[in-house]
């Protein structure tokens, strides 16, 4: 479905990119936009990188090592999977863990990178501090897929009601598209759309 909605300029963000499934997928799809993939662990970064290279030119595509969130600055990202493609990863401002960069949406377009037209999110819970450090940026994002993580969600003293709640304010119309294929429970997907 995400797919079919590209007309191929778009500049998509993968926000929690992981190793690359669905940004290789994108990139693929765009003849001018690009995709730009987040993903703050250096272990599914590297993967990233090396899947994005193998499946589309580099011009449709940038990675990032910051995790997006509603502040800029440091936090701690902990991890109940350590090899590459364990999608389990959390901010933590306390306890071990790799010290890594949050950055605000709007932070990181005022650095330099292109602003997103639609973005996929798939954050462990930490859906509405990157929807709400995107601010402005907002207004230019017509399509969003978001994995919702019910008890993930409350690492974050959030809930996935007020997720849609936000969005819905935001202005845009949800349709649940169900659970995700691969039978994890606590989660399950969203597309909002203007």
């Amino acid at each position: 479905m995400f797919l079919d909605e590209l007309s191929g300029s778009e500049v998509v963000w993968d926000v929690g990119a992981c190793v690359g499934t669905y940004a290789c997928l994108i990139a693929r799809r765009l003849s001018s936009g690009c995709v730009v993939a987040f993903e703050p662990d250096p272990t599914n970064r590297s993967r990233l990188s090396e899947n994005l290279s193998a499946n589309a030119p580099t011009e449709r595509w940038r990675t990032s090592a910051v995790a997006l969130f509603d502040t800029d600055g440091e936090s701690v990202l902990q991890s109940e999977f350590v090899e590459a493609g364990g999608g389990h990863h959390y901010l933590s401002a306390h306890g071990e863990g790799l010290p890594i960069e949050v950055r605000r949406g709007d932070s990181v377009v005022a650095s330099g990178y292109p602003a997103p037209d639609m973005l996929k999110i798939d954050v462990q819970g930490a859906e509405l501090q990157v929807l709400r450090g995107l601010g402005g940026l907002l207004d230019g994002v017509n399509t969003i897929y978001v994995e919702l993580h019910t008890e993930k969600s409350k690492r974050y003293g959030t809930t996935t009601d007020e997720i849609e709640a936000f969005l819905r304010e935001e202005g845009y119309s949800l349709t649940h598209l169900g659970d995700p294929t691969n039978g994890r429970p606590g989660a399950y997907l969203v597309r909002a759309q203007r």
